[in-house]
This record gives structure tokens, sequence and C-alpha cells, in this order.
């Protein structure tokens, strides 16, 4: 049961996260706005570089905050996060040109790249057995919940009152979540705690043995880039362009799909501790390549409604599941660069079948990406039941996979 200085733990965690993965989401939200009223933004490939600008600074920041955050009490890292963030976005509003627009992306971009490989180490060091399902599934809900907030108001604020204002709150917000996560982990980390941390920092981390740790997980964080990607870039377009549904219908599918995720998440620790970590995601990418298949061949209305409230579900239990298994599986000294290397090949598994999915797209129609995810799941799922039947990842409750591997 997770209590005391424990919860505070994961109350500023879940803060931080709510607002980190909101923010990442409110400038994209505004570039309809600004391109339409051709303010700061005069075309399409404008979004394009900054978009890309500001992922390629992703993975570079995040890579070194990997080395230099270690295991060290993360409060003030995630506190750095959410100021640059604010300072960033308030910057933002008095931009006059493109170069302007760009210069404070990358500050958000920077700032935003501190949370995952810290946060979730945070998490994964004070946390452990089915606390430490708990603790996932909760940090990553509130994490859906920021999303979900900055989907729902942003682009509504930025057309009836201006599109700095949005941005301006969003800065106010992540300033007033500073004082707000210090706060609450004010304490938290006791002097035993205080000196395992020192022990750690003096042990220089080890990216090969980071990797070795995370290797197995690459497809099931390649598939989880792909999949956000996929569905945040192009189930819209299939909903409207295939399927028939206004833009107002297609945008309650979308909350439909992120609302379900968000209760999935919250719930996961429960599940994981009724039917195991393994079994949930066995039964989560089961779910996701038969829902991805009706995506695609699918013209009914009603069951795809039904198919985007259980991707939904099995989609957003993926992500906590494989980084509880992630953080008990790697080194403490390495969990913070391992967890780096986690959201970037994340971020390259969405920018690279992002970009891959618009190619078909245009070739065969734009329900073939999700064909493609379908496709890609069954093979991620073989490679997670090999993975159990062959003991490389510790997984009561799929004792019947494991009689299949080797003896």
């Amino acid at each position: 049961m997770i209590t005391g200085l424990r919860r505070r733990v994961l109350a500023s965690v879940a803060l931080f996260h709510a607002c980190n993965d909101g923010s990442t989401v409110v400038l994209p939200a505004v570039f309809p706005l600004l391109y339409t009223q051709g303010v700061l933004i005069r075309s399409y490939s404008d979004i394009g570089t900054t978009i890309l600008v500001g992922l390629i600074v992703s993975i570079v920041f995040q890579a070194w905050v990997g080395w230099a955050a270690r295991p060290r009490h993360s409060g003030y890292w995630l506190a750095l996060d959410a100021l640059i963030v604010g300072i960033s976005f308030l910057l933002l509003t008095g931009a006059t040109s493109f170069w302007m627009l760009m210069l404070y992306f990358v500050g958000i971009r920077l700032g935003t790249s501190i949370f995952h490989p810290v946060g979730v180490s945070w998490v994964s060091h004070t946390f452990a057995g089915a606390d430490l399902d708990h603790a996932m599934g909760i940090q990553s809900a509130f994490g859906n919940i920021g999303v979900l907030v900055a989907f729902a108001s942003t682009g509504f604020i930025a057309q009836h009152a201006g599109w700095q204002l949005p941005l301006f709150a969003w800065g106010a917000l992540n300033l007033a979540v500073v004082a707000a996560g210090l706060l609450l982990s004010r304490g938290t980390t006791d002097r035993e705690e205080i000196e395992r941390q020192k022990v750690h920092e003096r042990e220089p981390v080890s990216w090969v043995g980071a990797f070795l740790g995370f290797r197995s997980f690459i497809p099931m964080m390649v598939l989880g880039g792909f999949a956000w990607g996929a569905t945040i870039n192009y189930a819209p377009s299939l909903l409207n362009h295939r399927l028939g549904l206004s833009m107002s219908e297609t945008g309650v599918v979308m909350g439909l799909w992120m609302c379900a995720g968000t209760v999935s998440a919250f719930f996961y620790g429960r599940l994981a501790a009724r039917f195991s970590r393994a079994r949930a995601l066995v039964w989560a990418y089961a779910t996701v390549a038969v829902v991805s298949f009706v995506f695609g061949i699918s013209g009914n209305i009603h069951l795809t409604f039904i198919a985007f409230a259980l991707y939904g579900i099995a989609l957003f239990i993926t992500y906590p599941a494989n980084l509880s298994f992630i953080g008990s599986t790697v080194a403490p000294r390495n969990r913070t660069a391992a967890f780096s290397l986690a959201s970037n090949v994340m971020i390259i598994g969405n920018s690279v079948f992002s970009y891959l999915c618009g190619l078909i797209s245009d070739a065969w129609g734009i329900h073939t990406p999700f064909l493609l995810l379908g496709a890609c799941s069954v093979i991620v799922l073989g490679h997670l039941v090999w993975m159990i039947a062959t003991g490389r990842i510790d997984a009561p409750g799929c004792l019947v996979i494991r009689r299949f591997g080797p003896h």
C-alpha cells in the first residue's frame, strides 16, 4: 500500500507529469490558428521544421539528462523542467518572428525533456513490487490527463481569446507547479536514502549496462511511439475521411480514446496485482492488434466507437507496464539512463512511423497505417511471449507460456 512520504513523492511526480505532457501539445494545438492568421507561421514547412528541431533537441538533451541526473533526489530536476517550460511559454507570447517562435519552442522541448528520464526513474527508486505497478499507473494517468486538458482547452481558448492566452496560461501553470511540486516533495528523502544516492552518484553511469537491461523492451517502446503518433496524427483523418464523422464527432471519439486510457492507467496497478504484470501486458498487446485491424478494415461507425474505447484501455496499459518492467530489470545506478533511452526510442518510433504512415496513406489510403500498426502489434506480442517463455522477464501468472520455453 502506498502511504506516507512515498505518497507525497507520487503526488509530486504525477503533478509534474500532467503539466509536462500537457505542455508538449499546447503549441502544436495553436499551430493551425497561427497558420490561418499568418502569425509567426507562414507555411506547413515552418510547422514541420519546428517539430523536427524540437524532436532533435529532445533526443540529445534527454541523453544528457540520463547521464547527469543519475539517481539523485529528483524534485529539483522536475522543478527545473517546469521552470524552463513556464518561462519559455511566457516569452513565447511576445514572439514577433518565426525564429523567435523556434527559439522559445526549443526552450519548451528542453524543459519537457527532463521529466521522463528523471520522473519515471524517481518512481522506480521509491517503489517496488506491486506498489511500483500502482505508482507507474497513477503517474502515467496524470500525464494523460494533462494531454487531455491541453487538447480540450487550448484550441477553444485560442479561437475565442487569441493565441497568446493559452500560452500565457500554461506558462503561469508551470511556474505554479514549480512551487507546488517542491512543497509536496519536501522532506521525502530520508537520511538513509540520501546516503544511498551518494553511493550511486559515485558510481559512473554505464550506458552499456543501461542498454543491456533495456534492450529487450526496444520493440515495445518503438510500438508505443508508433501507436501514439499514428493515433494523434492519422486517426482524426480516418474518422473524418473514411467514416464520414464530423469534426466535432471526431473530437468526441478522440476524447473517448484518451479518457478510456486515463481510466485504465489509473487502474493498471490493480490489474497487475490481480492478473500479473506480464499477463496484463499480453492481453493489452493482443487487444491493440485486434482493434488496429478493425480500424483498418471496418467501415462500421458503432464498431469503431467500441474499438477506440478498447484501444484506449489496452494501449495505455502498455506504457506503465513496460516502465515497471524496465524499472525492475535495470540496475539502480543506470535507471535514469535507461528511461532516457526508452523515451528517445519512443520519440524515434513516433517520428519514423509517422512519416512512413503519411507515405502509405497517400499510396493506399488513410486506413493503411492502422493495418501496419496491427501487424507490428502482432510481432511485438510474439516477442513478449518469447521473452516470457524463455524466462527473460519475471512473469508470474504466465506459467502456461513458460512451459514452452527452454528448461
